[in-house]
């Protein structure tokens, strides 16, 4: 299957190029399949825009590739088109070989069944053409919502489970907050800052981080809302918190590799299964830590990206977490 892509002109009429147009870029791109050829083709596609400026003889090339789980951009500007373009593939062509040295480092990457996952379909290449004018994304934004499309399923699947923990542990009212609402918000966040990106981390642990954004900005609103009708209600003054959950102290210093699952042989979803009910009492850090670790798969240091915590407490959180586990099973054993 190939992979798709589209070129956007804009003030660039057909006599700017030295050859045809099309063609040169077919040629220039094909530097990039080799290391795109183990991604499913609907998670890649590249955007081209070609843009001339008003009033100066100055061309802009603008090259965004859509992958799994991120972004990859560039833009280079000259005074010759053609230039322009080979400049920005060199550009990206960089980026994309640090994109997939950084991802054959992951342990995500390693596991067996990310791996398999990704390589279920293999791309062949590009298509021979591009895509007709106007289809595809036009805009940098289109392409930051396709990606959050792209994930929109696992996306809302945490935000329920992190709104059901939270509703579990008394911080957020039950039935107050929506998970599709929350997302919608994060979308329209996403998109409307798409060209400045996030500071660090991918677009993927980016969508996750505004998750937790808005929820804990539901938590504030819905908080002090709950706060002032005691107020009222009572004729006093806010009163104090209730319906924490029993906080236990963080964990100390501990070995970066201490945080691996009990038993190889307990997938990730019967652990899950096995601490959903525990979950509820331990505290936020770590219930969070639990769920983008366990469920979404995030190394620690996307985590740390997305808590906007430390790598540090997020490897302690793991360590704890990892300790809770442990016990946890240990006590099913010893009550079977």
């Amino acid at each position: 299957m190939a992979l798709p892509w589209n070129i956007v002109i804009k003030n660039v009429s057909p006599n700017d190029a030295r050859i045809p147009l099309e063609k040169k870029i077919r040629q220039k791109i094909a530097k990039f399949e080799r290391f795109l050829k183990h991604f499913p083709p609907d998670a890649v596609h590249l955007q081209i825009v070609l843009e001339r400026h008003p009033r100066k003889d100055l061309y802009t090339a603008s090259l965004t590739l859509r992958v799994p789980s991120d972004i990859l951009h560039t833009q280079e500007s000259g005074r010759d088109l053609v230039g322009a373009i080979d400049d920005a593939v060199k550009t990206l062509l960089r980026e994309l070989e640090t994109y997939k040295s950084d991802l054959r480092g992951e342990e995500s990457w390693k596991r067996k069944g990310r791996r398999q996952k990704l390589r279920q379909l293999k791309a062949t290449g590009f298509a021979t053409e591009p895509q007709a004018q106007g289809e595809g994304p036009q805009e940098y934004e289109d392409m930051v919502r396709e990606l959050f499309q792209r994930h929109y399923k696992e996306l809302l699947r945490h935000a329920r489970r992190h709104i059901f923990h939270d509703e579990l542990a008394g911080d957020l009212p039950k039935d107050k907050v929506s998970a599709r609402d929350v997302l919608n918000e994060v979308e329209r966040r996403a998109t409307a800052k798409a060209e400045e990106g996030p500071k660090r981390g991918s677009w993927l642990e980016w969508f996750y981080h505004l998750i937790h954004e808005e929820l804990k900005r539901q938590r504030l609103l819905l908080g002090q809302s709950k706060r002032n009708s005691r107020s009222i209600d009572q004729g006093q003054g806010p009163t104090q918190k209730t319906g924490t959950c029993g906080a236990q102290p963080r964990a100390s210093s501990v070995p970066r590799d201490s945080y691996s699952l009990p038993d190889e042989s307990v997938a990730r979803k019967d652990v899950v299964a096995q601490v959903e009910h525990d979950v509820r009492n331990w505290p936020r850090p770590e219930r969070e830590v639990f769920e983008l670790y366990y469920v979404e798969g995030l190394e620690p240091e996307g985590i740390a990206m997305v808590t906007q915590r430390s790598p540090t407490a997020v490897r302690e959180n793991l360590a704890s977490i990892q300790r809770r586990l442990r016990e946890g099973i240990l006590n099913r054993e010893a009550v079977a």
